[in-house]
């Protein structure tokens, strides 16, 4: 028979047999409030094996209600949706920023997407998942298609760090932008801008084509 300890509408069973020390290792005290009964110590078997109870019957009930409560659901939602919302309003600024500069602060972004999407995609594809060697064309293309998106899913985490370079970078690209329009004789500085853009697009897509081709 085990014996057991009624207190309250709390029901604790006692394995038996069961040594209560005064001054032993561990002892079982019980507070003599009938409102709210509390544990302090531990009690302990003959085996040595020490038992910890909760110092208040109450603190599992608070901690479960908290934790099926609406409203701090509600609140740590609103807290992420803040934290995105900020993002989302600090990228909104740097591109408002980089408008002022025109073309150049489009060509400054541009131009480190350009540097980012090649960086990337060269050390994911050959250092942080290595092609196994010739896997057919149908294959290649796939793994392009894949490898593509974890670039971009990159890019969107990178965004604010990459708006906040060029516009750092603005003012150069405008002088860089400047001189090209000179050097080559371009009628305006969005013909000079369309041409650096299109050397950048046609510079990605021929390094794409090139290393899906090779690893076919």
């Amino acid at each position: 028979m085990i014996p057991s300890l009624q207190l309250s509408n709390c029901r604790v069973l006692l394995p038996c047999p069961i040594k209560l020390k005064q001054h032993g290792e561990s002892a079982l005290f019980i507070s003599s409030r009938a409102s709210k009964p509390a544990f302090m110590g531990a009690f302990s078997s003959e085996n040595g094996v020490h038992s910890h109870l909760p110092v208040n019957g109450n603190d599992l009930a608070t901690e479960t209600s908290n934790s099926l409560d609406p409203s701090v659901a509600c609140e740590d939602s609103k807290q992420a949706n803040e934290t995105r919302s900020t993002q989302s309003n600090s990228s909104k600024e740097l591109m408002e920023r980089l408008k002022n500069y025109g073309v150049s602060g489009v060509l400054s972004y541009g131009l480190l997407n350009t540097a980012y999407y090649l960086t990337t995609f060269i050390l994911v594809w050959f250092y942080v998942a290595p092609a196994p060697g010739k896997m057919g064309y149908a294959a290649a293309v796939e793994r392009f298609l894949k490898l593509m998106a974890m670039v971009w899913a990159g890019s969107q985490v990178t965004k604010i760090a990459r708006a906040g370079g060029a516009l750092v970078l603005a003012p150069f690209v405008d002088r860089g932008l400047s001189w090209f329009t000179k050097k080559f004789r371009f009628s305006s500085r969005g013909k000079a801008f369309a041409a650096i853009a299109g050397i950048c697009f046609g510079l990605a897509l021929l390094l794409f084509i090139v290393v899906t081709v090779l690893c076919a």
